[in-house]
């Protein structure tokens, strides 16, 4: 499905979708989702304070690393970009688990040459999810568009639909008395398992 608007039919759709999977949630899910985003700005926390960068660099050298990367992996592998940042070594000096380009970005936002941008929502989002557990964003990614549409969507996910998704995220968050950031690793547990 190549997602060109969204409709008011398909908003109200979205909506009763994302309420009726956060029902669906098991007790199990429902902590898991509580903790992930806390549990994530710690790591952040702590490998800011191992190596002297701010959480916001460590959650953006994070998200660098994450494609096609596993999260126990994505944290040993931030940390080893981290430890040669600081002793002087270059991407070519380690070995990570994702694409050389995302190791070179995540070198590059270490060093302070780059960072994650508003224009990529998705990224944007993670990173001050995970570095500041910023409550007005919402990670939308694949997992989360299929609990909106209930199939896969191939492309087309503009800023501007972002925006319109986290919105409602957010919406039913506030209804059921949680924080966007919480509801959509709730979301994402349900529909990963």
């Amino acid at each position: 499905m190549k997602l060109k608007h969204i409709t008011p039919y398909q908003k109200r759709k979205v909506k009763q979708n994302l309420l009726s999977i956060y029902a669906s949630r098991t007790s199990e899910d429902m902590k898991q989702g509580l903790e992930w985003y806390q549990s994530a700005n710690k790591i952040c926390v702590e490998l800011s304070d191992k190596f002297g960068h701010s959480p916001l660099i460590v959650a953006q050298v994070l998200s660098a690393l994450s494609p096609r990367n596993k999260w126990e992996r994505n944290i040993i592998d931030t940390e080893t970009v981290l430890r040669a940042v600081n002793e002087g070594k270059g991407p070519k000096d380690v070995r990570v688990c994702t694409f050389n380009n995302n190791k070179q970005k995540a070198f590059d936002i270490a060093k302070g040459r780059r960072g994650i941008e508003k224009a990529s929502p998705k990224t944007y989002s993670f990173v001050k999810n995970i570095a500041e557990l910023d409550a007005s964003k919402v990670t939308i990614d694949v997992w989360h568009l299929r609990a909106c549409f209930g199939k896969t969507v191939d492309s087309g996910l503009t800023p501007l639909r972002y925006k319109q998704l986290e919105k409602l995220t957010l919406k039913c968050a506030e209804m059921v008395g949680i924080r966007g950031y919480e509801f959509q690793a709730i979301i994402w547990g349900v529909v990963r398992n």
